[in-house]
């Protein structure tokens, strides 16, 4: 997908919602605008039949975005514990560049990520 006003091209993983509108199922790493769950609506290319404009955005996410700088000190496995935390409450989560965590938490969540990766460290730490 292109989008003119940032003159970037991107991949986007989407659902269709309908014949021009897209629901994201991803964060763009690079824009506030373009994140999980927001549904966009899109124009064909007419030089390339696989690829979109973006128009605008049509509905804004549900989702409150949070970037986080992952612990080093965390394993995978150990990151998967709150990963699956995010889950159970309704969130999506994914890391991008291998040490920025995007968390995706609804609206009204009350969920502090910082403060479960924390407990991991402290456990951590006491063992």
């Amino acid at each position: 997908m292109y989008v003119p006003e940032e003159a970037s091209t991107g991949t986007y993983e989407v659902i269709k919602v309908s014949e021009n509108r897209y629901k994201l199922t991803n964060n763009d790493p690079f824009s506030e605008t373009l994140t999980y769950g927001t549904i966009i609506e899109v124009l064909p290319e007419k030089k390339d039949k696989d690829t979109f404009v973006f128009k605008k955005v049509y509905a804004e996410s549900e989702f409150n975005l949070e970037v986080i700088g992952i612990p080093m000190s965390l394993n995978e496995a150990e990151l998967r514990v709150v990963g699956q935390i995010i889950i159970d409450e309704g969130g999506y989560w994914e890391v991008i560049f291998g040490g920025m965590g995007y968390v995706n938490l609804p609206k009204t969540s009350q969920l502090n990520v910082i403060d479960e990766l924390n407990k991991l460290i402290r456990k951590k730490q006491d063992n």
